[in-house]
């Protein structure tokens, strides 16, 4: 027993009671923050002592979901998984939701730890920890005030994952080219994961598609199929690079408009169909990546079946609520990427029922909005519904639905999100849906005022 170990645990559990009592949030940071103030080693430590290792979840998008379904594997096949699943993804969050799943000898209450984890923020946690897996989503654009150039953020992972241990299984998204890159680069064992499914296949590459040119050469790409974004399926003509084979590979992929997705899946574990109980394309990449992950920790079909079917959405992705005889459906967007698979969603099922985009610029959400430009808000012109936006963007966002072709008439700019609320709801019929776009931040605030409606928990409570 580690005495300032149990110190520090104690004394991250007395700030999270603390917290929460004074209604001043969830507990979900702050634990951690004073925990490692007390004992810097906390989180290599109780790493340490997981019977069956760690794995770290990364990338652009996709971290919240990936890691909520391969925990509903995990716990399928009878492990007791110490998550961060609130999506405190930041070293603080990682180590409250160690604070309170270890117990104060410092023996965690768990077999696996499983932890999505900030992309600025997995190369200084991997030199505290050693994890059994890594998975790496994506690479997008995102929050440029914060992280930096899209290369930025590659050149750390790749000195990061350069120093993984041999035992260590890295799962990547082929389709992605600069994670297939990282593969080519890692001493470690590697698996990928891929989509193909030519009939979903965009035209042309989006606008806003962000890394297009070899990772060897510089030289363009040329697609055979564009997925989501600069993701799918490749080669360089010039230097021979070209998307790996996947050893978990996606077809017959189904999209179910906003409420689910069918996929053939083709690897270890033969051929399957699912479904997974979230929709679009992007979310297809999820279910592959946890999927992936499930495999490399040893976990069999029949667990991870049973995950697929408990799995539901995680708060704010495509979160269903019932409110005052009215379904609202929460759909996070924090970048052009994220939010045109949103609108492509929307769009493929016309509807005249409104639409609420809640937008601010606060520090988690990155204070640089000009992603609202790359995004493609054009196509909600195939949507007839009322459309209002709030947040403290709410201006910037009605300016440009303006840019966009949306008749004024449509837009209606109210700067307070509970007036928003009321205002959306109030325009949507009974049995009818009211879809809600929110970044970040809007979306706590949002989810917080519903609970002050009694219509959702606390997310820390789910």
């Amino acid at each position: 027993m580690n005495p300032r170990l149990s110190l520090a645990l104690l004394a991250g559990r007395a700030v999270g009671a603390a917290s929460r009592l004074s209604g001043r949030g969830g507990g979900t940071a702050l634990p951690g923050l004073a925990a490692r103030r007390l004992y810097p080693g906390l989180i290599g430590e109780v790493a340490a002592r997981l019977p069956d290792g760690i794995v770290l979840v990364s990338g652009t998008n996709g971290k919240t979901t990936t890691s909520r379904l391969l925990a509903s594997m995990l716990t399928s096949n009878n492990r007791r998984v110490l998550h961060n699943r609130s999506g405190s993804n930041l070293v603080r969050g990682i180590a409250a939701s160690m604070v309170f799943s270890t117990h104060i000898t410092g023996r965690p209450r768990g077999d696996v730890g499983l932890f999505e984890t900030d992309e600025a923020v997995l190369p200084g946690l991997l030199s505290e920890i050693s994890p059994s897996v890594v998975i790496l989503n994506n690479l997008f654009r995102d929050q440029l005030d914060r992280y930096g150039e899209l290369d930025t953020v590659y050149r750390r992972w790749e000195g990061a994952v350069a120093g993984l241990p041999p035992e260590t299984c890295l799962v990547l998204n082929g389709d992605d080219p600069a994670l297939a890159r990282l593969g080519e680069e890692a001493s470690c064992r590697v698996t990928y994961f891929g989509l193909h499914a030519p009939a979903l296949s965009l035209s042309e590459l989006p606008h806003a598609a962000d890394a297009t040119a070899c990772p060897r050469c510089k030289r363009p790409l040329v697609y055979s199929a564009i997925y989501v974004s600069h993701i799918g399926e490749y080669n360089c003509p010039k230097c021979g690079f070209t998307r790996p084979e996947p050893d978990l590979c996606a077809s017959n992929v189904v999209l179910h408009g906003t409420t689910g997705t069918e996929l053939s899946l083709r690897g270890p574990y033969g051929e399957r169909l699912v479904r997974l109980n979230v929709p679009g394309l992007y979310n297809a990449y999820n279910a592959l990546a946890a999927t992936a992950g499930a495999h490399a920790l040893g976990v069999p079909w029949e667990a991870v079946a049973r995950g697929y079917e408990g799995f539901t959405a995680a708060f704010g992705r495509f979160e269903r609520i019932r409110a005052e005889g009215r379904e609202i459906v929460l759909a996070l967007v924090k970048n052009p990427v994220g939010c045109n698979e949103v609108l492509r969603m929307l769009s493929s099922e016309p509807s005249s029922e409104p639409l609420l985009i809640i937008i601010n610029d606060k520090t988690a959400d990155g204070r640089d909005v000009s992603w609202l430009w790359d995004a493609d808000f054009e196509m909600l012109g195939a949507l007839g519904g009322e459309i209002v936006t709030s947040g403290l963007r709410a201006a910037d966002m009605g300016v440009r639905l303006k840019y966009a072709g949306i008749p004024a008439e449509r837009i209606h700019v109210v700067e307070s999100i509970p007036a928003a609320l009321r205002e959306a709801v109030d325009r949507t019929p009974r049995g009818g849906t009211l879809r809600v776009m929110p970044t970040y931040t809007a979306m706590l605030e949002l989810r917080a005022h519903m609970g002050e409606l009694g219509w959702v928990e606390p997310y820390w409570e789910e």
